[in-house]
């Protein structure tokens, strides 16, 4: 299991947002590579990277960001935002990212089949979900699927890992939505990343009691910003012996 640092991109920056709502922007960096580097100095072997502008707009707009991190660490980077083409996700590859998440193109079924056989376990698709149903272009619009279907779409063409994000629990750090997650585990063989909630140690420590061998960890995004709790608290927290 691995917890993921979450650096979300906009204009260069490294922000948050309130359940992906643009005007509720807050600026925690105005240097991404350098954010990348205190995680990976607290112990991040895995860094998620968004480029939210990239995620609404369908054009990355962050990839000079993203070279920056890619040059600076030594963590692997997991990288989605905007990635509607075979050529930009072969250029994120080609910039060191390991594994890029397709979101609004996960939900075509020839792009999704071309891109899994083309990379394998490189392709990660994220779904975001708002009421069991699966949002696209930077949680903007109705992908007119349900989550129970785009479960399904995974497993028919073979996707590796899924990031499972429950919209409405996004940066506002009440928890993450535990019933629906178990839901999603059941449901695919894919490894399930969840992202969305994770707002104090006692998170970190019902993230242990997971059985499910599917479940392949964490995005912790706004609570380190907000200095909840630090990264290495938190790693501490996963790997402490049980009792």
């Amino acid at each position: 299991m691995n917890l993921y640092p979450a650096i979300d991109l906009f204009q260069g920056q490294v922000v948050r947002l309130t359940q992906g709502d643009f005007n509720t922007c807050t600026i925690y960096s105005n240097n991404p590579a350098e954010m990348a580097s205190i995680w990976q100095g607290q112990g991040a072997q895995w860094i998620h990277v968004v480029d939210l502008e990239g995620a609404k707009t369908g054009q990355m707009s962050n990839e000079k960001s993203l070279a920056a991190i890619c040059k600076r660490v030594k963590s692997k980077i997991q990288f989605g935002g905007g990635l509607r083409t075979l050529a930009d996700i072969q250029k994120v590859f080609d910039l060191g990212v390991t594994r890029v998440v397709l979101g609004t193109k996960a939900l075509d079924p020839v792009f999704l089949k071309q891109i899994v056989r083309s990379y394998g376990s490189g392709i990660a698709v994220g779904f975001d979900v708002r009421h069991d149903s699966v949002k696209t272009d930077g949680w903007a619009e109705d992908g007119n699927i349900s989550l129970a279907q785009a479960l399904v779409l995974a497993d028919q063409f073979d996707v590796q890992t899924i990031i499972y994000t429950d919209i409405e629990k996004d940066g506002v750090l009440q928890g993450p939505n535990w019933q629906k997650l178990q839901l999603v585990l059941e449901k695919t063989k894919a490894s399930v990343i969840l992202s969305g909630g994770i707002s104090q140690l006692s998170d970190i420590e019902y993230l242990r009691s997971i059985s499910a061998k599917n479940f392949a960890g964490a995005i912790i995004g706004k609570a380190l910003y907000e200095k909840r709790f630090t990264l290495v608290e938190a790693f501490n927290q996963l790997n402490r012996k049980k009792e």
